[in-house]
């Protein structure tokens, strides 16, 4: 009776932690749950007019957004577990491209006006859907892990276009993530990277949002829930990490993260910074909250990404090599051919 009695005591708790833990997969992983309405205490506050200036610039952002989408064509990759992953692409006579990564529980219509402003620096660009967002096919967020074997094969249809694509990455919180996971697999063609407020692992943004909504510790929740996770979503929260894969990062980084972030804690953009063993910059921007660096200052924003990328990466190296080719195959050695070539020189050298 008593074997009967502990036998029952464990079975209900088994029940119990597997129920806990598919509720917690669910809740975080679901396209069709309610995590993405947060409501929790903070101490990390912008000031009213900080607020004010973000809102502001973020709804021009977005108008600018609208009216880019409009002008991009539709294309479709498989994933490898056989998904339809759907993504927004724009071209022109470049070899540069973006490959512009959006967040969590958003689509790629929420990236479209850093579409816009890639486009109008000479890049062609695509935007994905990530899988279980937008018009992609799947039934959980990949947080960037799974996300980060999507962008591969992104890259490999870049590539089936453009065989000499060098391609810039930028991605936007768990774009960010997905960015930062991307860069230490060493992807073909990709010359840089652009990281926006992502976190340093799945398991770590997941502790701290337990606590923040449920005012729960990590153990033993935490651990129920990534052992539900690698059951029905296929990965591990703790394998899912930015700052394991900056380590192996062998392309110049920017790291931009708003110092009034209280989703993605600031001390988190610090601590990959400090981890990427690359040729890195920080780009701490003053009273910015979480994804929304860059409507603090729009120009200011682009000109620190645009003055990184050129100066960091061979982007524009790579672009003074195909001009001063197709120049010289053009038979201008001498005179004001010549002295175009001298002067992307200087431009390159700077």
């Amino acid at each position: 009776m008593k074997k009967k009695i502990i036998g029952l005591i464990v079975l209900i708790l088994l029940c119990g932690s597997i129920g806990v833990g598919h509720y917690f997969v669910n809740y975080a992983l679901s396209p069709a749950s309610n995590s993405s309405e947060r409501n929790v205490k903070t101490t990390v506050h912008a000031s009213n007019s900080n607020e004010l200036i973000m809102n502001k610039n973020k709804e021009d952002e977005m108008k600018k957004a609208d009216a880019f989408y409009k002008e991009t064509s539709l294309t479709s990759i498989t994933s490898k577990d056989k998904l339809k992953l759907s993504g927004n692409y724009k071209t022109q006579d470049s070899h540069k491209w973006a490959l512009v990564i959006h967040g969590y529980k958003v689509d790629n219509r929420n990236m479209m006006h850093f579409g816009r402003t890639y486009y109008d620096h000479g890049y062609n660009v695509l935007l994905p859907d990530d899988r279980a967002s937008g018009k992609s096919e799947g039934n959980h967020i990949g947080m960037g892990y799974l996300d980060k074997n999507d962008m591969k094969l992104w890259i490999n249809w870049i590539l089936n276009k453009d065989p000499k694509a060098k391609i810039i990455v930028h991605g936007v919180s768990m774009g960010g993530a997905t960015t930062m996971m991307l860069s230490g697999d060493h992807p073909k063609n990709v010359v840089g990277y652009i990281e926006d407020c992502g976190y340093t692992s799945v398991y770590d943004i997941f502790s701290s949002e337990l606590d923040k909504r449920f005012g729960l510790p990590p153990f033993p929740v935490m651990d129920i829930s990534n052992m539900m996770s690698n059951i029905e979503a296929g990965y591990d929260f703790k394998k899912a990490s930015s700052l394991k894969a900056v380590k192996k990062c062998n392309k110049p980084m920017m790291f931009i993260h708003g110092t009034k972030d209280d989703f993605v804690p600031y001390s988190m953009g610090l601590e990959v910074y400090k981890a990427a063993n690359c040729e890195k910059e920080l780009y701490s921007v003053k009273g910015a909250t979480h994804a929304n660096s860059l409507y603090v200052n729009p120009d200011a924003y682009w000109n620190k990404v645009f003055k990184f990328i050129n100066e960091k990466t061979s982007i524009v190296r790579y672009m003074f090599f195909c001009t001063k080719k197709a120049l010289q195959s053009e038979g201008i050695k001498k005179g004001p051919g010549s002295l175009l070539l001298s002067r992307l020189h200087t431009i390159v050298a700077v």
